[in-house]
């Protein structure tokens, strides 16, 4: 329930009185989308291992490639909710669940698993700001924007950058809370499955006439 009223916030931020801001920034970033998107998957995948990275990226068959497919399908998703588009707060956290449990199998850290969602602010960054500089504002205004010969972002498009990066934020957190579980359960399947082989092993002893004091030694001893 915490975790789908925090999404559920995610979702709202950016969206008060400001709103015609984010649809300024929305709107680009979706002209953009596939483009931005595409930049994002590469190096989400870029980040598995080596052997892993390539066959992730290159096949196209989502039976033979589901960690591929997933990603790609997870991404587009989530995408779309941090650069403001409308998103249903169940849909959000069910591409993040599918993303993050590819992510628990691995033998990543928390860092390692959760870090490449990180990936989009530089992306963002990069595609508003070149934008907003190669628009022409004409006189004043463009002058008040330039120190020194640079031109700075204004103040709506850093205000929109900002709501997005604050939903990926959010969003990030969400994905450590989805990790821990994760891997809690993967931990208590492994335990179970050592549980279940070790139960096996003493119904053999006993067949075998071995008491569990021996086996137990026996082991022990190995």
């Amino acid at each position: 329930m915490k975790s789908r009223q925090a999404l559920s916030g995610f979702l709202r931020q950016g969206h008060g009185s400001s709103c015609w801001v984010d649809m300024n920034v929305t709107e680009l970033c979706a002209a953009r989308r596939e483009e931005l998107l595409g930049m994002w998957v590469e190096r989400f995948i870029s980040s598995y291992p080596l052997q892993s990275a390539g066959f992730v990226r290159t096949s196209t068959d989502p039976f033979a490639n589901p960690v591929g497919q997933t990603t790609r399908a997870s991404l587009g998703i989530l995408f779309d909710a941090v650069i403001g588009l409308d998103a249903s707060p169940r849909e959000v956290k069910g591409a993040l669940d599918d993303l993050i449990r590819l992510r628990a199998i691995q033998d990543f850290t928390p860092s390692q698993a959760v870090g490449p969602l990180f990936l989009l602010k530089d992306i963002l960054r990069a595609a508003l700001f070149a934008a907003d500089s190669s628009k022409s504002d004409g006189g004043k205004r463009r002058s008040e924007r330039e120190e020194g010969g640079i031109s700075l972002p204004s103040c709506e498009t850093l205000e929109g950058f900002f709501s997005a990066t604050a939903r990926l934020d959010s969003l990030a957190l969400l994905a450590l809370d989805l990790y821990s579980a994760d891997r809690e359960r993967i931990f208590r399947m492994r335990v179970n499955e050592v549980k279940r082989a070790q139960s096996s092993l003493l119904r053999w002893a006993q067949r075998q006439g071995i008491s569990p004091e021996e086996f137990n030694s026996e082991e022990k001893d190995v």
